[in-house]
């Protein structure tokens, strides 16, 4: 086991923390949903965002000013905190002498040997990883290498809600979300894995335009870069990352009705565009769903 004290790859596993939720949208990725005289907001967010990319949009800013209380989709721990990385790292790692490599088809291990060792890293090291912290840590070292590293929404509105005392809620528990990602990529190791370097071929290039649709709210784009190659090339992982989540936090945000709170819900921008999205469902349950613009008088 890598010793997280010691080892190059603690930097890459810290930052991969803040991509578990992965599970990577004139208007922006914010939403206002209506029913009767009762309306929250909803967010698309990105889970890693360059610094530069701050301030957000405004539309972020109206609906969290306007929140008393900000759902995100599940609490996670402090980098500082290592007895929570800890248990990250012991749901996301094989038991019992299992090892990634056995699972991998040889072709599949070499290409993995080969983009470790663009980052001075081994197969040796990641052995006792499953494929999904596997493609986080792979992700946190493109990330690095490109320079895309920095905060996500996620992370910012939590900071804020801290600082101004807004109450905190989560549509899920850490550990659903890791028993979840423990499964990710099980009895299709190879696949999993080849789907992912080949996502890491251009990220960059990927990283940037899912940035920029994600800024102006083109969920047009953002479902074809995003979710449509999901759904097409691993829709396993579709079906358990975005769709069944989705209907799961359908009930949780109907609850947030009826009462005389403002609540901004933020989540991943991939669960709010495609096929069996967020807002689909709200409004296939008569909720009107209206996508903020920067033009609108209330901005």
């Amino acid at each position: 086991m890598i010793d997280l004290r010691k080892n190059r790859l603690t930097k890459c596993l810290i930052i991969g923390c803040s991509l578990l939720s992965l599970s990577a949208v004139a208007q922006t990725s914010v939403w206002q949903v209506s029913k009767g005289d009762d309306s929250i907001y909803i967010g698309g967010t990105l889970h890693i965002l360059p610094k530069e990319q701050i301030p957000l949009p405004k539309e972020f800013e109206y609906a969290y000013n306007h929140a008393d209380t900000v759902l995100l989709e599940a609490p996670m721990p402090d980098p500082s905190d290592t007895q929570a990385q800890m248990n990250i790292l012991t749901t996301l790692s094989y038991k019992d002498g299992e090892l990634l490599a056995n699972k991998l088809t040889p072709e599949i291990e070499q290409k993995l040997e080969t983009k470790l060792a663009e980052f001075g890293a081994n197969i040796n090291e990641l052995n006792h990883f499953r494929p999904f912290m596997v493609s986080v840590i792979l992700m946190s070292m493109e990330l690095q290498k490109q320079h895309l590293i920095g905060e996500g929404v996620d992370a910012h509105f939590v900071k804020r809600a801290n600082t101004d005392g807004k109450t905190l809620s989560y549509l899920e528990t850490l550990d659903y979300q890791l028993q979840l990602f423990k499964q990710m990529g099980e009895n299709s190791e190879s696949q999993f894995i080849e789907n992912n370097l080949a996502q890491l071929s251009n990220y960059a290039e990927l990283f940037t335009s899912m940035t920029a649709a994600w800024r102006s709210g083109n969920t047009k784009q953002l479902n074809e870069l995003v979710v449509k190659p999901l759904q097409k090339n691993d829709p396993d992982t579709f079906n358990k990352l975005l769709k069944q989540r989705n209907y799961n936090w359908l009930p949780k945000i109907e609850a947030l009705f009826g009462n005389q709170q403002k609540e901004l819900v933020l989540v991943g921008a991939g669960h709010l565009v495609g096929e069996y999205n967020l807002l689909t469902l709200l409004n296939e349950q008569g909720y009107s769903v209206t996508q903020i613009s920067q033009q609108d008088e209330v901005l």
